[in-house]
């Protein structure tokens, strides 16, 4: 069972409406839950893959306004709706109080046996999105324009037309911008958050 738990750091006046209006857009990811609105800054919801926490995650940081807590509970040895509950406080934890923007932090429910595993886990999945999230502060808007196409599941050429650009303008700033750099570090969270489940569900199995 997954949660995250983002909370807005940028400086809207309206910060209320934009994170509403953030809460209700994120929530049409595909395998992540409706996003409930703590307070004025905080959302929270449950995430069904590792999947989508990466691409939840990826649009939180692309925004550049967001912290991120990442919750993992194994779900093998709990009621669903006490998983559920369990991984939503530990995003919340995970966030903690001083949250910047930017800065992803995780945390993994482990029995104290598993303690130190779940927390290797936890500092390498946080250490996968700070790599993203630097990649991402440094792209023109071109290129931020170019890899958000290529993230909606458009294909080199049909970004292009749609932008209006040659297939090697297209190229040229997706290059810039570090596509591929992205898509593989993508795909390392992704890896690290399941083998991060995997490891807590098999803790969890020990000690029943």
């Amino acid at each position: 069972m997954f949660a995250i738990h983002a909370r807005y750091r940028g400086r809207a006046v309206r910060r209320a409406e934009l994170v509403a209006r953030s809460a209700e857009a994120l929530s049409t990811l595909e395998g992540v839950g409706t996003f409930e609105v703590l307070g004025v800054e905080d959302i929270c919801a449950l995430v069904d893959t590792p999947e989508a926490i990466a691409d939840t995650t990826m649009a939180l940081l692309s925004a550049g306004e967001w912290a991120v807590g990442i919750g993992i509970v194994p779900t093998s040895v709990a009621a669903p709706k006490l998983a559920s509950a369990q991984a939503k406080k530990l995003a919340g934890a995970a966030l903690g109080t001083r949250a910047r923007i930017g800065t992803v932090k995780v945390k993994v429910k482990a029995s104290r046996a598993g303690k130190e595993d779940a927390d290797r886990w936890a500092s390498d999945i946080a250490a996968s999105f700070l790599l993203l999230a630097t990649l991402l502060a440094k792209r023109s808007p071109e290129g931020r324009e170019a890899t958000s196409m290529m993230r909606r599941g458009y294909n080199q050429n049909e970004a292009a037309a749609e932008l209006g650009i040659t297939k090697q303008a297209m190229s040229q700033r997706l290059q810039a911008a570090g596509w591929q750099a992205e898509t593989a570090g993508w795909q390392l969270a992704v890896n690290l958050i399941r083998r991060a489940e995997d490891s807590a569900v098999a803790q969890a199995e020990l000690q029943s």
